[in-house]
């Protein structure tokens, strides 16, 4: 593991999920400005995620982390977890199963899609910005799980719980049901009904993963780069082709053979 280039990403994912409050004691009265972003980041230490997302102050990666943290895999869990991946020498690099291991809560996948917007916009007037990169490549991370226990949560595969994790019973289970149910949709925007299919949105996260990992000032020899990289295209990932194509068979694949080993 490359220490400096975890321990820079850490410092960035510690601005981003509002962890350095202290950077703005002294000043939230004097700019009001200031003292919204303040507020903001109080929020989101103590996991207030709902307000921040209601708040129209809130950055785009203000509310991704929020959204993030709905979801139950925050920021500063979701980088944990990656960082055990990346350092146990029993764990595949395609292997996101401490990943799953974190609770995910179904509920949150259409607060992602809209922070995953929020997020191309900026990231469309700064596409070079390392924050707004790392951001988008850990909530299209989010994304993907969270649109993988919805599709477990709603159809009722046998024996699935996401309130403790995707165990590799469970990744079995969903990996059997998504292979015999290829067109199987998620609900995106939060209205009970489910309006996309599983792959398209795992076909996007995977193409925004791909997309900014290169900027996420990671370092392209780091070990969490590497394990993004692996889960994400290739042989033995959840994109079998590697040129940007996600099948319900490549998902069923690698829920089947990488988390349900």
């Amino acid at each position: 593991m490359k220490k400096r280039a975890l321990f820079l990403s850490l410092l960035s994912l510690a601005f981003i999920a509002g962890c350095g409050e202290n950077s703005f004691k002294g000043q939230e009265d004097k700019n009001s400005t200031e003292a919204k972003q303040f507020d903001i980041s109080a929020q989101l230490d103590t996991g207030n995620y709902e307000a921040v997302i209601n708040d129209p102050n809130a950055t785009a990666t203000d509310y991704a982390a929020a959204a993030m943290g709905e979801a139950g895999l925050d920021p500063v869990s979701l980088i944990q977890a990656m960082n055990d991946i990346s350092t146990d020498p029993n764990i595949t690099e395609n292997d996101l199963g401490p990943v799953t291991s974190i609770p995910i809560s179904p509920t949150a996948l259409d607060e992602l899609q809209t922070a995953k917007d929020k997020l191309a916009t900026e990231l469309a007037a700064n596409p070079t910005d390392p924050d707004l990169n790392f951001q988008m490549t850990l909530t299209s991370l989010t994304s993907t799980l969270t649109a993988l226990a919805q599709v477990g949560t709603e159809n009722s595969v046998t024996g699935f719980d996401p309130s403790d994790g995707i165990s590799s019973t469970e990744a079995d289970a969903l990996g059997n049901y998504i292979a015999a149910n290829t067109t199987v949709q998620v609900d995106t925007d939060g209205d009970g009904s489910a309006d996309t299919s599983l792959v398209t949105i795992i076909a996007e996260d995977v193409a925004n993963i791909v997309n900014t990992l290169p900027n996420a000032n990671l370092g392209t020899g780091s070990d969490l780069n590497t394990v993004l990289t692996d889960a994400t295209q290739g042989l033995g990932s959840i994109n079998y082709d590697g040129a940007g194509t996600v099948s319900a068979t490549d998902i069923s694949n690698y829920l089947n053979l990488v988390l349900g080993i």
